[in-house]
C-alpha cells in the first residue's frame, strides 16, 4: 500500500488539514461538558447478570436506601449532658437537610412499650437528661435495647447518628448560579439580586444560617475557591425560569454591579452529600473533646468521586511534564515537544469529548483513560518527527522530505498502533460496561493520535520553516549507550543458554507466586493509609457495627407465610449464626473451628422482622424477658374483654365490664368440654374457658399471633421500620447482616456460611438469597476474572494471528509472543509476591501491557531480519541492539515514565496500576532483547534463514 498520495495532498493544502482538524476538534471537544463522574460500579453490570436481576427485583420491593455514618467521640464518655445536648441538635438539624430521610441516634431512636391497650412507640430521649440519677436511668435503658445498644460504641467513648438518605441523591442534579465578585461588592449585589425575577433565593453567606445553609445543601463556601478578596453568592432559579434569559440577566447585573470584575457560572451537577455534610458539622456547636469520624456507602462513594476529579486534575500536568522531559532530551527543539504533545492532547480532546457525546460517565476504570493516552501517544508523532529530521538530513527540499518521511514512515507507524488498539480492544469483551468502555474509548484514542501524526504533524511542518539544526536518534548513531546494548547483545548469543535459564529461573520463581493473585475489591483500602475515610471506616468497624451490609431475601409462596414460627426461627437462626463468625488469618470461622477462640469479630450485628417481633413480643407480655422470643407454634393470649358462665349445656358469653350478655353457645354444637374447660372453635384460633371461674384464654397460631404483633406494632406511628424489614402481602423478608469489613474475599466467605445454614436450617418452601451492594461487588469479581481472562488470551491471540499474518510464518507469530508471555509471568507473580489484587484499575494492565509491549519485540525482530541480510546471526543481534535496542530502550524508558504518572494517584488501584504498567514496558523490552535472540539462536527457526529473507533483503535495496 502506498502513501504517497497522501503526503502529496498533506504537503499541497496544509492549512485546509490544520482548519478541518481544529473543526472536527472543536465539534467532539464539546462534548466534554457533558461528562459527569459516576463511581457506582453497579450501573456497569449488564442487567442480565442474575444478582442484578435479583437486585433490582428486590429495590421494587424494599428500596435501597444509602446511608452516612457520623460518630461523636468523647473523653469522659457518650453518656453526659453535653454529648447527648449536642447529639439531639445535632440529629434535629440534620434531618432537616434536603434529601435526609431519617437520623437514627440516641436522640431519635425509638423504644417498644408495653401498655394495657397493648404497645406504644415511645422516644428514647424525649428530654436531654441533665442529673446524673436521669443520665444513669437513660444509659440503663438505652444499652440493655437490642435497637438502640448499637448506637454506642464499644470503647464507651462514642455514639453514632446514622443518616439514611434517598437513593441516587449524589446524582441528582441540583441547578444554580455560582457569583464571584469582590467582597466590596456583596451586600449591593446581594439585595439587588432580591429583585430578579425566575430567582427562588440567594445566598451570600452572610449570616450563620446562610453560611450553613449554603455549606449543608450546596457544599459551597464562600471564601473557598476564589482568589483574595472575592467571595461567592449563591443564586438558586426557580423550576420555571427561562434558563439562558436568567443567566443573561444575572451576567448583566453581576457586570454592572461590580465594574465588570464579577462572574457567573451555571451548574446543574449533583453534589455529594459527603462534601455537604462535611462543611456543615464544622459551623454546628460543638460540645466534644473527641474527633468526629464521618463514613458509609455514600462517604466512600463521595470521597472517590472527589479524589478522581483532583486526580484528573493533578495526574495530567504531571504526565504531560514527564513527557515534555521526554521530547525534550529527544529532539532538543520547541516544535520537537510541542508537536507531540499537541498531537496527542488533541486525541484526549477527542477520545473524552466522544464520550461525552455518549453520555458515558468518567468511573474509576476510565478515569485514567487521558494518562494512558499521553503515555503511548506520542510515540507515533516522535517517528515521524524523528524519520523527518532524519530525511531532512538527505534531502534540502523540506516538501519532499515530509512527502518521503510520510511515505516510509506510514506503515511502521500503522503497524505499531494497530498491535495497541488491538490491546486495548481487546477489553470490548467485558461484560462490565467501564471496563468495555474504557478498552473502546482507549483504542480509539490511540488511532486519534495515529491519524493525527500522520496528518497534523507533517501538515503543520508544511506550513513551518524546516528546522536550522533537526536533532534525531539516527540508525547508526553510536555511543556509550549502544556499546553497552552491543555487549549484552554479544553476551546472549555467546551463552544463549545461560540467557534462557535465568529468564526461566526467575520466572519459575515468580510463577510459584501466581496462586496467591487474588481478583479482590476492598473500598477502604483503596484508600490510602491515614486518610480521613479509611481512618474513619475503620474506627466504625472496630467500634460500631460496621460500614458494610449484606443484605439476605427471605421469601414464601403463600401470603402471611413468613410469619409463620418455623420460617421466623430458621431467620433467628441465621442471624445467630452469622454473629457468631469471627476472622482468623483471613479466614472466616465458626465457634466449632477451635482457633475461634483467636478470632475477632468479622459481623457486627443483624436486624430483621424477627429483630421486632421478638421486641414487641416482650413489650406485650409486659416486658417479660422470657418472652424476648419468637412466638411459639400455639400462644395461650388471656381474654380480658369477656367472661363466661356455664350451666345446662350452655355457655353465656357477658361483657367482663357490663356483664351485658354478648353471645350464648350450645354444648356439642358450638363447643366441646375436655379437660374441665369449654373449647370453641374461633376460626382462626381456638378458645378454651375454664368452667369453674368462667376466664377464658385464647390459643392463637404462631403465624397469626405474629401478624398481630407487627399489626400492634404498625398502629403505633411508625410503620415505616417494619416496612423496611417486611412487605405487604407478608411473603418476603429483608435480613439486614452489618459487616467489619468491606473484603470481598472475607464477604464471600460470610457468604458461604450463610447459603450453607440457609441450605441446611430453612425449612421447605422457604427460599433465601442475598443481595445487596456486597453481593453486586462480588458479581462485579466474576466478571472481572471472566474479563481478565478472556481479553488476554483475545489480545495474545490475535496479535499472534495478526503478526503471523503479517510475516506470513506461524513460528514467527509464536516466537514474538514469548517475551510478551513472560513480562505477563513476571507481573503477575510479582503481584501475587506483593500482595497486589486484581480489581478495576489492575484489571486492564494486561491487555494494556499486551497492546504496548508487542511493538518492542516488532521493532527488533524487524530489524534483525534486515541486518541478516548481510551478516551472521550473532553480528546481526549486536548491530540491532546498537541501534533499535537503543530506541527500545528510551521508547520503554518514556511509556514507562508515563504510565508512573498515575503513582502520584491519590487511590492505591490507580498506584499499583501505574507501578505494574511501567514494570511491564521494562520486562517486556528486556525480554525482547534478551530472552528472544537467545531463543533464536538456540532455535535458529526457518523464517530468520536467508532463503526466508529475501523480501525483506529485496526491499532494503
Amino acid at each position: 500500500m502506498s502513501f504517497r498520495p497522501v503526503s502529496r495532498f498533506l504537503i499541497r493544502h496544509p492549512v485546509l488539514v490544520i482548519l478541518s482538524i481544529l473543526a472536527l476538534t472543536a465539534g467532539l471537544g464539546s462534548g466534554m461538558v457533558r461528562l459527569r463522574v459516576d463511581t457506582d460500579l453497579t450501573d456497569d453490570i449488564p442487567s442480565t447478570i442474575p444478582e442484578k436481576v435479583f437486585y433490582d427485583q428486590v429495590g421494587k420491593i424494599f428500596p435501597a436506601d444509602d446511608f452516612l455514618l457520623i460518630a461523636l467521640t468523647h473523653s469522659k464518655g457518650v453518656f453526659t449532658p453535653e454529648v447527648l445536648t449536642q447529639v439531639k441538635a445535632w440529629s434535629d438539624r440534620i434531618e432537616l437537610l434536603p434529601g435526609v430521610k431519617s437520623v437514627l441516634s440516641l436522640s431519635s431512636a425509638s423504644l417498644i412499650k408495653g401498655t394495657q391497650a397493648g404497645i406504644n412507640i415511645e422516644p428514647a430521649m424525649s428530654e436531654v437528661p441533665r442529673t446524673p440519677e436521669a443520665v444513669k436511668a437513660f444509659k440503663s435503658t438505652i444499652l440493655s435495647n437490642d435497637l438502640t445498644k448499637t448506637l454506642v460504641g464499644k470503647d464507651g467513648t462514642s455514639t453514632a447518628l446514622i443518616i439514611t438518605l434517598k437513593e441516587n441523591l449524589d446524582t441528582e442534579p441540583v441547578p444554580r448560579y455560582i457569583i464571584q465578585v469582590p467582597e466590596l461588592y456583596r451586600d449591593d449585589l446581594a439585595s439587588r439580586l432580591a429583585g430578579i425575577p425566575g430567582l427562588r433565593r440567594t445566598y451570600s453567606g452572610t449570616s450563620p444560617d446562610d453560611r450553613f445553609e449554603l455549606a449543608a445543601v450546596y457544599a459551597l463556601d464562600p471564601h473557598n475557591g476564589v482568589k483574595r478578596g472575592n467571595v461567592q453568592i449563591l443564586a438558586v432559579p426557580t423550576d420555571e425560569a427561562d434558563g439562558k434569559e436568567l443567566l443573561a440577566s444575572l451576567v448583566a447585573l453581576v457586570k454592572e454591579a461590580s465594574g465588570g470584575s464579577g462572574s457567573v457560572h451555571f451548574v446543574d451537577k449533583g453534589i455529594p452529600f459527603y462534601d455537604r455534610i462535611s462543611l456543615a458539622l464544622p459551623l454546628l456547636e460543638n460540645r466534644i473533646d473527641g474527633r468526629i469520624y464521618i463514613s458509609g456507602s455514600r462517604a466512600v462513594s463521595g470521597i472517590v468521586t472527589r479524589l478522581l476529579v483532583q486526580d484528573l486534575s493533578m495526574l495530567f500536568p504531571i504526565v504531560v511534564l514527564i513527557i515534555v522531559v521526554v521530547l525534550y532530551l529527544s529532539f532538543r527543539s520547541v516544535r520537537g515537544v510541542l508537536l507531540p504533545l499537541g498531537n496527542v492532547i488533541l486525541s484526549v480532546v477527542w477520545a473524552m469529548g466522544l464520550m461525552g457525546w455518549l453520555n458515558q460517565s468518567i468511573s474509576t476504570a476510565t478515569m485514567v483513560l487521558p494518562i494512558i493516552l499521553i503515555a503511548v501517544g506520542t510515540a507515533y508523532t516522535i517517528h515521524v518527527i524523528n524519520r523527518y529530521y532524519e530525511e531532512l538530513g538527505k534531502i534540502p527540499d523540506k516538501k519532499a522530505a515530509i512527502e518521503e518521511t510520510v511515505s516510509r514512515v506510514a506503515l511502521p507507524v500503522f503497524l505499531a498502533g494497530a498491535t495497541t488498539f488491538i490491546g486495548f480492544m481487546s477489553l470490548a469483551v467485558s461484560r462490565i460496561d467501564a471496563l468495555r468502555m474504557f478498552g473502546i474509548l482507549s483504542a480509539l484514542g490511540i488511532l486519534f493520535a495515529l491519524v493525527l501524526s500522520l496528518t497534523l504533524t507533517p501538515a503543520i511542518m508544511a506550513v513551518l520553516r524546516a528546522p536550522k539544526k533537526a536533532v534525531h536518534r539516527s540508525p547508526q548513531a553510536k555511543g556509550r549507550l549502544a556499546g553497552i546494548l552491543g555487549g549484552l547483545g554479544d553476551s546472549v548469543v555467546r551463552h544463549p543458554k545461560m540467557a534462557v535459564v535465568l529468564s526461566l529461573v526467575i520466572l519459575a520463581f515468580l510463577a510459584a507466586f501466581i496462586p496467591r493473585v487474588k481478583f479482590e475489591t476492598n473500598t477502604i483500602n483503596s484508600f490510602k493509609k491515614g486518610s480521613e475515610v479509611r481512618t474513619a471506616s475503620e474506627y466504625l468497624n472496630k467500634n460500631f457495627t460496621g460500614i458494610t451490609v449484606m443484605t439476605i431475601i427471605a421469601g414464601v409462596g403463600e401470603d402471611g407465610a413468613i410469619l409463620e414460627p418455623s420460617t421466623l426461627k430458621a431467620i433467628d437462626g441465621l442471624q445467630a449464626r452469622l454473629e457468631q463468625l469471627r476472622i482468623y488469618k483471613d479466614k472466616v470461622i465458626g465457634p466449632e473451628d477451635p482457633n475461634w477462640v483467636r478470632g475477632e469479630d468479622i459481623v457486627g450485628g443483624s436486624q430483621s422482622i424477627v429483630t421486632f417481633i421478638k421486641g414487641i413480643n416482650k413489650a406485650f407480655n409486659n416486658d417479660d424477658e422470657s418472652f424476648n422470643k419468637i412466638p411459639d407454634e400455639e400462644n395461650p393470649v388471656p381474654v380480658t374483654a369477656e367472661v363466661y358462665s356455664y350451666a345446662g349445656n350452655r355457655l353465656v358469653e357477658k361483657d367482663s365490664e357490663t356483664n351485658e350478655v354478648l353471645a350464648s353457645y350450645e354444648e356439642g354444637t358450638d363447643f366441646s368440654i375436655s379437660d374441665g374447660a369449654a373449647v370453641l372453635d374461633m376460626g382462626d384460633y381456638i378458645r378454651k374457658v375454664d368452667l369453674e371461674s368462667g376466664k377464658a384464654t385464647d390459643l392463637v397460631p404462631g403465624r397469626i399471633y405474629a401478624g398481630q404483633l407487627v399489626f400492634q406494632y404498625e398502629n403505633s406511628g411508625k410503620p415505616e421500620n417494619i416496612e423496611a424489614f417486611l412487605d405487604s402481602p407478608r411473603k418476603t423478608a429483608n435480613i439486614n447482616v452489618f459487616i467489619k469489613t468491606a473484603s470481598s474475599t472475607l464477604i464471600g466467605q460470610i457468604q458461604r456460611e450463610a447459603r450453607a445454614y440457609i441450605a441446611k436450617g430453612f425449612p421447605a418452601g422457604v427460599s433465601a438469597d442475598i443481595t445487596g451492594l456486597s453481593n453486586l461487588t462480588l458479581a462485579v469479581l466474576r466478571l472481572l476474572v471472566e474479563s481478565q481472562i478472556s481479553s488476554v488470551l483475545a489480545s495474545l491471540i490475535i496479535v499472534f494471528l495478526f503478526i503471523s499474518l503479517l510475516s506470513r510464518s506461524l513460528v514467527e507469530g509464536f516466537f514474538s509472543i514469548i517475551p510478551l508471555s513472560a513480562s505477563l509471568l513476571f507481573n503477575f507473580g510479582l503481584m501475587g509476591l506483593l500482595n497486589i489484587p486484581i480489581d478495576i484499575s489492575t484489571a486492564t494492565i494486561a491487555s494494556i501491557g499486551i497492546g504496548v509491549g508487542i511493538d518492542y519485540t516488532l521493532h527488533f525482530l524487524e530489524r534483525l531480519k534486515s541486518y541478516l541480510c548481510t551478516l551472521d546471526y550473532d553480528e546481526g543481534v549486536r548491530a540491532t541492539m546498537e541501534t533499535t535496542g537503543k530506541g527500545i530502550f528510551f521508547n520503554a524508558l518514556a511509556v514507562a515514565a508515563g504510565f508512573s504518572a498515575l503513582m502520584f494517584s491519590q487511590l492505591r488501584g490507580n498506584f499499583f496500576m501505574g507501578l505494574l504498567l511501567a514494570l511491564i514496558m521494562v520486562t517486556s523490552s528486556t525480554f525482547a532483547v534478551t530472552l528472544l535472540p537467545a531463543l533464536l539462536k538456540l532455535a535458529r527457526p526457518k523464517f530468520l534463514r536467508r532463503e526466508a529473507l529475501k523480501s525483506v533483503c529485496e526491499d532494503d535495496l
